[in-house]
């Protein structure tokens, strides 16, 4: 049963991620690094924290009992976290969402799996339940390319971004290897979990004690890149206009984000020794599916050609078969 309720958990998680960024949309008047700075600060600090306190007894005494060494690669995780997700953005404005997105997106599934379990059980690589992991994974992948030439196809162009040099595609290489680095630190901080389950976090709770020193470092690179853009853009000014509409959306859309994460961890929780390995890939496929079926549902697809439509779910088929093979590993 805690198997089927943890399954559960991250689906809801990944719905969650996947319609995090849908609540930006209802910000009028401000640019993208108005909207993003004050997402940064709502789910990465406020948000962050105030979970960790209504969840975590004792939250700000758990790092105390932790070796500053394991606090400090953490924190390094962090950041790293941070400057993929910076990296994120760059990468897809100079490649496009055809090359940009499946780069990034399926890194990030499938490092985020691999990394944890050559971690924790290096050996069950080889296992029929790695076999299984491992093909899931790559079906992830290639259900993210396709649904990425569909979204080509939709547009009928690159993404608006020509540029195809190896700085480029180094990018989004390091975007999708630091974006993974929230699971890396999950399945690295077991000490914070045992921390916070001896202040009397439960079981399903004790491993998002992670999350508030990550990303509260995550924070650092996000927001110097936008306080860089709203410098450069001199978009400042755009903070007056509609404040509390646009805040109240960007508090919806910090709560969506940090709420995941927070579910994935407690989903993850009741999965088992291999929860962090199996759940990534599904709440990452998951997220990618919903992200996809809310452009649907918004009419970004209302004119598109049929075949970019069929390729669009021809490509989600693939991430759902995907994560039905990923889920028999919990067979094994």
């Amino acid at each position: 049963m805690n198997m089927i309720n943890g399954f559960l958990l991250v689906l809801i998680a990944g719905v969650f991620q996947g319609a995090f960024i849908l609540p930006m949309g209802w910000q009028k008047g401000w640019r993208w690094e108005n909207g993003w700075f004050a997402f940064s600060l709502l789910g990465m600090l406020l948000l962050n924290w105030l979970l960790a306190f209504l969840l975590i007894p004792g939250v700000e005494g758990v790092y105390a009992h932790i070796p500053f060494s394991e606090l400090a690669i953490l924190a390094l995780f962090g950041l790293c976290w941070g400057c993929g997700s910076v990296l994120f953005g760059i990468g897809m404005d100079r490649l496009g969402m055809s090359l940009g997105y499946p780069v990034i997106m399926g890194l990030l599934a499938l490092l985020g799996a691999v990394i944890p379990l050559l971690m924790t059980d290096p050996a069950a690589v080889w296992s029929p339940k790695g076999g299984l992991l491992l093909l899931g994974s790559v079906i992830v992948i290639v259900g993210i390319v396709v649904c990425t030439r569909a979204h080509k196809l939709k547009t009928g162009a690159d993404g608006g971004a020509p540029a195809r040099s190896a700085g480029a595609l180094l990018i989004a290489v390091a975007a999708g290897a630091l974006s993974c680095f929230p699971n890396i630190g999950a399945s690295f901080g077991v000490s914070v979990t045992a921390a916070a389950q001896a202040a009397g976090a439960s079981a399903q709770m004790a491993g998002n004690a992670v999350w508030a020193l990550l990303f509260s470092f995550g924070l650092i690179p996000n927001v110097a890149y936008t306080l860089y853009l709203l410098i450069r853009n001199r978009s400042f000014v755009c903070f007056a206009d509609r404040p509390l509409p646009n805040l109240a959306a960007g508090a919806v859309m910090s709560l969506l984000w940090i709420g995941s994460f927070y579910l994935y961890g407690a989903g993850a929780s009741k999965m088992g020794g291999w929860g962090l390995i199996v759940g990534w890939p599904l709440f990452i496929s998951l997220s990618i599916v919903v992200g996809n079926l809310l452009g649907l549902l918004r009419g970004e697809w209302d004119g598109a050609p049929s075949i970019a439509r069929r390729r669009l779910f021809a490509g989600m088929s693939l991430i759902i078969a995907a994560m039905v093979v990923i889920g028999l590993c919990n067979l094994f």
